[in-house]
């Protein structure tokens, strides 16, 4: 989940996670929060625009799942909201961070934060980071490094 630039990340890795585009790597199930739009100006309208990932997780999150929240500034009210609920939930939390990580870091089991002010430079270094994480997944599961 994230907003802007990092809604467009969190949907592109969760199309690596169900679509792997490496052989004999095995799908898992992933899903990016940010792709319902009338989920999303349902949850906004009605309620308020930072809970529109916090209420979809509520829902359909188990603890056997992983919350992954990315924020350029690591204050974004929506995915720290989520993230929070996600820990109350039981499921593992990682963040991608940007600046000085904002909230994240106090919220996430794992966070990474790219330490810089331009958005460019963070959402570039998350992109990479979130090809680290997918092909590290996979070699957690056993298959062999790739990256």
């Amino acid at each position: 989940m994230g907003n802007g630039g990092s809604a467009c990340d969190a949907q592109h890795v969760a199309v690596e996670f169900m679509h792997p585009i490496v052989e004999k790597r095995r799908p898992l199930p992933a899903q990016a929060l940010t792709v319902d739009t009338a989920t999303l100006t349902a949850i906004g309208n009605d309620s308020d625009f930072s809970r529109v990932f916090a209420d979809q997780l509520a829902l359909v999150a188990r603890p056997i799942d992983i919350a992954l929240g990315l924020s350029t500034s690591g204050a974004s009210a929506n995915v720290t909201r989520a993230l929070k609920r996600a820990r109350e939930r039981g499921l593992l939390t990682v963040g991608f961070a940007g600046r000085d990580g904002g909230r994240m870091p106090e919220l996430c089991h794992h966070c990474f934060t790219v330490r810089s002010w331009s958005i460019h430079r963070i959402q570039e270094t998350h992109t990479l980071l979130l090809h680290l994480l997918w092909d590290l997944v996979h070699v957690a599961l056993g298959a062999d490094d790739v990256l």
